[in-house]
């Protein structure tokens, strides 16, 4: 029974001596407990059993206290280690093993958890990954299938690598698109491109792009396009950009029957990203590019589309969207506008 009854008196005991307790002070009086996960110049992040992670605006804090070792980053660059006090005037001391040092509260930049990563390494981490870039990439699939009075069957893949940095993107992107009905092919073309975008002078920049195509139904054997000119960035938001950008191309074209035609011409483009919901993230892209020579003679491609996450992953999504190309001056016999209305499973990494 002794045994039990000290065993029990040590159990409830060691909340108290094994757990840091860390105060903060507000303005208005109030004291909150928990742990100093980490302060930054702006706001002091206290974690606790009863609200789980509080937000505390530095503006109204008037001091806090630290159970435990902590690093302290002073206005000056000084880097100190120990156990944190203040004294209700606006003073900190910082006690290590060997010394007491005494500061103004306001003085202090941030804080952090001896176990942390210092972060200010992270910060600089962070600017020398935005400098370099960091790929991105991503496969979509998008099948459709029917059997009964008519038996058909099509496919469409896409894949594209990105490269983005604070300073410039570039990408690489390939499509293939096949359909059969009742053993009749009905699609099939391929599709292959990159673009590169440098921002010398934010939000300017210029971009060089290349495409090829071939889709034998409209009688395509192969299309080339090149384009350069100004880009511009209008707003540029983690949830929601939109870019535009307007240059000089050329297209040369050659069709199944041997003729060739070949332009200079116009490059006019827009990008836009929306992140209106947290479930939901739109993309549009525009493109369209006349014919110096003949601005009846043009190309314009959009496509629109709405990426809404599986379950909690952030790596698989589904993409609902439409795709138009419309060619204004078609090979003989073909329409001028091919519109495709899609579903497609997408994987990112």
């Amino acid at each position: 029974m002794r045994k039990k009854l000290i065993t029990l008196v040590c159990v409830m005991a060691m909340p108290i001596s094994s757990y840091a307790i860390d105060t903060v002070e507000t303005l208005d009086g109030g004291v909150l407990t928990g742990t100093i996960t980490s302060i930054t110049k702006k706001t002091l992040i206290l974690e606790t059993s009863y609200a789980g992670d509080i937000t505390l605006q530095r503006s109204q804090i008037k001091g806090f206290d630290t159970d435990q070792t902590v690093f302290v980053r002073l206005q000056n660059g000084a880097t100190l280690e120990g156990q944190v006090h203040h004294d209700g005037d606006g003073q900190l001391s910082i006690t290590d093993q060997d010394e007491t040092i005494t500061t103004a509260t306001k003085t202090v930049v941030e804080t952090w958890q001896t176990e942390a990563t210092d972060p200010q390494i992270l910060r600089t981490q962070a600017k020398i990954d935005n400098l370099q870039g960091t790929w991105s990439y991503q496969a979509s699939l998008d099948i459709v299938g029917k059997k009964g009075n008519s038996d058909q069957f099509g496919a469409s893949v896409l894949l594209d690598a990105t490269r983005k940095s604070i300073k410039d993107t570039l990408k690489f992107y390939g499509s293939l698109e096949k359909e059969t009905k009742n053993d009749v092919d009905t699609a099939d073309e391929i599709i292959l491109g990159s673009e590169y975008t440098a921002y010398y002078a934010d939000p300017w920049g210029w971009y060089v792009r290349g495409e090829v195509e071939q889709d034998d139904f409209e009688n395509l054997d192969l299309r080339t396009i090149l384009g350069s000119g100004l880009n511009y960035r209008v707003f540029n938001e983690e949830d929601h950009s939109l870019e535009l950008r307007s240059g000089l191309g050329y297209r040369h074209e050659s069709f199944n029957d041997g003729t060739t035609e070949s332009s200079p011409t116009l490059d006019f483009g827009l990008a836009h990203e929306w992140q209106f919901a947290d479930w939901a993230r739109m993309t549009n892209q525009l493109t369209y590019a006349p014919a110096i020579n003949d601005f009846a003679d043009y190309l314009l491609t959009h496509d629109s589309g709405v990426n809404i996450p599986i379950g909690f992953s952030n790596y698989w999504n589904l993409r609902f969207g439409l795709r138009n190309d419309y060619k204004s001056l078609p090979a003989d016999g073909r329409e001028k506008l091919d519109t495709s209305y899609y579903s497609r499973l997408q994987l990112k990494w």
